[in-house]
């Protein structure tokens, strides 16, 4: 018998109720080949399932019908489970291969099963799962049901939200996409820009528009956010009017015209010139600070062309290329949403040369970061299919599993304590800005095991490459995520060297 194995049946004689529990769920997920040795298990579990607590007997029953399916299996008698029955499995690796099923076939008829599973889900791989499938069965007006998974703590469950929400054609998400282009999370950044573009420059800006009315600060200094990272001449327009507007508050007009050091724009730097000359306080000094960003990002000479297009003027055909030769800047969303200042720290508007390749150093350090979390996400589900051999490996998926369980163990108690929170798209949006609750002490012990966890699977991620690199390990699902990490790491390396 191997020695993990040993360790784990060792632990369900041990007095922490945790620990035992812990071990009994980990004999679920782990394959064992040999008859003898499951038989063996089978025995020790029983005993188990008259603990004295509740969760060790819970885990110890499914770990041993789990077993016993092995064995009916290895005789030709385990029937294959149907999509109705997966779902309702206790094992989340059978939910979700029932969703993926019924996704597969195109099963409508299991709409309304899905949606009342997502509203009861606990688990982030089935949610993410179920959301990637209703996307195919539900209409644009019942896109709301999916809304509330944008702010959900799994960075998958969002992305599968935001590119659910994208398919629909959901204009009502819009507001919530330009709050995910602060995620902290690269890839969701990028597929929240991915699909502002796909809802066309006319929603986009119209709904910016009403942003900026709005009487909520909130809304408008969203708004200016989004409206800074668009490099449109519409974008530059709507900052001068909320610069301009005496109604606004104070602290929103500002913000705009610091927003405008963002262009190399003939019209925003002319505005700038002339408010930080003629302007009143605190307006004036703010232009002035606006213009030193500027001339650290773009250096000192003026810009000479513009992005906005006045009434008398016409805009040139787009493949008519404008007197100097060269083709007229796009205007459409497409070609603008996703040109970020930084992934990292957007705040910083005005970079010297030094401190913008520090941010592209730092940069490509956390796209490597989520690489190697992705890949060991890739990992761990290679060893929960029992296809993972590798020692190195297994210690850390090993750790995961823990995490999984106590973040599963705490979220459900946070659940229970939970007060009832306001419904409604812009409540859940506005929550992103307004000052949040003390947090429940379950809830901040869940978010400690999730970060935990998100550690553990960029140290298993970065395990992964080494053994690839070593071709001690040679899946081929690692392959794309391998390639891409070295490419980053020499392109890291040619920018320090451009550094030092």
């Amino acid at each position: 018998m191997e020695l993990n194995l040993k360790r784990l049946l060792k632990d369900l004689a041990n007095p922490d109720d945790d620990l035992r529990a812990l071990s009994a769920m980990t004999l679920i997920k782990i394959e064992l080949p040999d008859r003898k040795t499951r038989d063996e298990v089978i025995g020790l579990l029983m005993k188990a399932t008259k603990d004295k607590n509740v969760a060790v007997r819970f885990f110890a029953r499914k770990a041993i019908d789990k077993l016993r399916q092995a064995n009916l299996s290895e005789e030709g008698l385990a029937p294959r489970l149907t999509p109705d029955k997966g779902l309702d499995s206790e094992f989340y690796e059978e939910r979700v291969a029932a969703v993926m099923q019924i996704a597969r076939e195109n099963r409508s008829e299991f709409k309304e099963r899905l949606i009342a599973m997502l509203k009861t889900e606990r688990h982030d791989f089935v949610k993410a799962t179920l959301i990637s499938a209703l996307k195919l069965f539900l209409t644009k007006e019942e896109a709301g049901l999916l809304s509330p998974f944008l702010t959900d703590p799994d960075s998958r469950v969002r992305s599968n939200t935001i590119e659910a929400l994208e398919r629909l054609k959901a204009d009502d998400a819009i507001p919530s996409l330009f709050a995910s282009l602060q995620d902290p999370d690269n890839r969701i950044r990028a597929v929240a820009a991915k699909a502002l573009q796909s809802f066309g420059e006319e929603k986009v800006f119209a709904e910016l528009k009403k942003m900026l009315r709005s009487n909520e600060d909130w809304l408008k200094g969203s708004a200016i956010y989004a409206l800074s990272h668009i490099n449109a001449g519409e974008a530059i327009t709507l900052l001068i009017d909320a610069a301009k507007a005496p109604a606004s508050p104070q602290e929103t007009r500002v913000k705009a015209i610091i927003a405008l050091a963002n262009y190399q724009d003939t019209t925003s730097y002319g505005f700038l010139r002339f408010l930080a000359s003629t302007g009143e306080e605190p307006y004036k000094a703010t232009a002035a600070r606006a213009l030193k960003l500027y001339e650290e990002k773009f250096g000192s000479a003026p810009p000479t062309t513009t992005l906005v297009v006045t009434p008398a003027e016409e805009a040139p055909s787009k493949s008519e290329p404008t007197p100097g030769g060269k083709a007229p800047p796009s205007q459409d969303l497409a070609s603008t949403v996703s040109q970020f200042f930084r992934k990292g720290k957007e705040e910083a508007i005005g970079l010297s040369q030094k401190a913008a390749i520090s941010f592209v150093v730092g940069d490509i350090q956390k796209e490597q970061v989520e690489l190697q979390k992705e890949a060991g996400r890739v990992v761990f589900e290679m060893y929960q299919a029992g296809d993972l051999q590798i020692p190195e490996l297994l210690t850390i998926s090993h750790e995961i599993l823990r995490m999984n369980y106590f973040i599963q163990k705490y979220t459900e108690e946070e659940e229970k304590e939970k007060p009832a929170k306001p419904e409604g798209f812009f409540a859940q949006l506005k929550s992103l800005f307004t000052k949040s609750e003390p947090k429940n002490p379950k809830a901040q012990q869940a978010e400690r095991f999730t970060q935990k966890r998100e550690e553990l699977f960029q140290k298993l991620g970065s395990a992964a490459f080494r053994k690839f690199a070593a071709k001690e390990l040679t899946s081929s699902a690692l392959e794309g995520y391998y390639t891409s990490y070295i490419k980053l790491e020499e392109k890291l390396q040619k920018e320090k060297q451009r550094l030092s």
